[in-house]
């Protein structure tokens, strides 16, 4: 599995991340293509196609903070015709790698048994633990969605969190979000 950025090696595959970015998420938990773009610009976001003996199978779009060495998984998507067939785990292993000197940071929905897609979510968590990342015990609310905050090491702080996105994101744009710390637990 390689990654490859479509700013410039993997442009070939723009339009097929673009097209699975549209299809893959939740409508309210997108932003702007011309937001995302800006943020490449500035080089405070990398697209990455994840391609497997040139043929597309995933993305993974990662907000950086490379002055810090800090980096969130931002979107992460597996073509569907390539998923359960370990791509999804070969990806993750090659983003863990990529930054592995980094603070990694992964946001997944908190499990809520009442939710419309509290399945999905449960088998969301495993995978992300069965592939190295491990509870931070940090919960917090962003843009009105419950997140769970897993890292491979562990840890990390609700204002290390907060510092991140502003550090990566148009101030403007943290306002949207609204940061929210709901719960720190005790791991």
């Amino acid at each position: 599995m390689k990654l490859v950025n479509i700013a410039d090696e993997g442009a070939k595959y723009k339009w097929q991340l673009y097209d699975l970015y549209d299809k893959a998420f939740p409508e309210q938990e997108k932003k702007p293509l011309h937001v995302m773009e800006n943020l490449v610009a500035d080089g405070k976001m990398e697209m990455l196609a994840m391609v497997d003996e040139d043929e597309f199978a995933g993305l993974a779009i990662n907000l950086i903070d490379a002055e810090q060495d800090r980096a969130l998984l931002d979107y992460y998507a597996i073509a569907p015709e390539k998923r359960n067939s370990g791509y999804g785990s070969m990806g993750l292993e090659a983003l863990l790698k990529k930054f592995k000197n980094h603070k990694y940071i992964f946001e997944i929905e908190t499990q809520d048994e009442k939710a419309e897609n509290a399945e999905e979510r449960k088998r969301r968590k495993a995978f992300y633990l069965r592939n190295g990342l491990r509870e931070t015990g940090l919960f917090v609310n962003v843009y009105d969605t419950d997140f769970e905050i897993l890292t491979p090491d562990g840890e990390l702080t609700f204002w290390e969190y907060v510092d991140f996105l502003r550090e990566v994101m148009y101030e403007e744009y943290v306002q949207i979000l609204r940061p929210t710390l709901i719960a720190m637990k005790k791991k």
